[in-house]
């Protein structure tokens, strides 16, 4: 009789179906639109069936779940590439995260796009809406761990709670995404992450000194 037990093969084979499968729902999200994939052509491209699916994910929704998961531990991993890379300066090292931001949003504009789609429909489901923030939360728990470190190597005090801050900082990039997309003759590129570079200079390293007017000479 067996031993009841899972071979470390079944499982590894089972997570490698679990990426396949959120790789291409990824692929087929961004294509489709949130609403417009179905389970039956995200299944097709991973070349699984919707069994295979729902022996994973309990629907669309939860595959979706995934899915943002997968992105957001990216962002995060990106970030942490940058964050203890050799740049010295923070401010410099904040530049790089946020253009980084706008140079993944230009390569792959559709998931942001889906991501709303999505937003949209989890407004209606408070759980699920829920399910969804603690995964956008990630991102945000990254950036207020970068905003803690980098003020401490600058000896500064932060403003604002580093909570509150990456709460802006990141809805800000997402704003400034969405704008782009609109008129990206109006958002360039590189706006966000001369933004935040300045935000940082003046946060850590305070205001630049003023520059004394000029003295007039007494009046003939």
């Amino acid at each position: 009789m067996g031993s009841g037990r899972t071979s470390p093969r079944h499982v590894e084979r089972k997570a490698e179906t679990r990426r396949e499968l959120v790789r291409s729902a990824a692929t087929v999200f961004a294509e489709e639109g949130f609403h417009g994939a179905s389970l039956q052509q995200i299944a097709a491209t991973a070349g699984f069936t919707t069994g295979a699916i729902y022996g994973h994910f309990g629907g669309k929704d939860e595959l979706f779940l995934a899915v943002f998961e997968s992105f957001a531990e990216t962002r995060v991993a990106e970030m942490s590439v940058i964050e203890d890379g050799p740049e010295p300066d923070p401010a410099a090292r904040a530049r790089a995260l946020a253009d980084q931001w706008m140079a993944r949003q230009d390569q792959d504009p559709a998931f942001l796009v889906v991501t709303m789609e999505f937003f949209a429909h989890a407004l209606r489901r408070p759980a699920l809406l829920k399910a969804f923030a603690e995964r956008q939360a990630l991102v945000r728990q990254e950036t207020e761990r970068v905003l803690v470190a980098d003020a401490a190597q600058a000896g500064a005090q932060l403003p604002l709670p580093a909570k509150e801050l990456a709460a802006v900082l990141r809805e800000l990039g997402v704003g400034l995404t969405l704008a782009r997309l609109a008129d990206p003759d109006a958002i360039p590129a590189r706006l966000y992450g001369k933004f935040v570079e300045a935000l940082y200079r003046l946060m850590l390293t305070g205001p630049p000194p003023a520059v004394d007017a000029p003295q007039e000479g007494p009046t003939p």
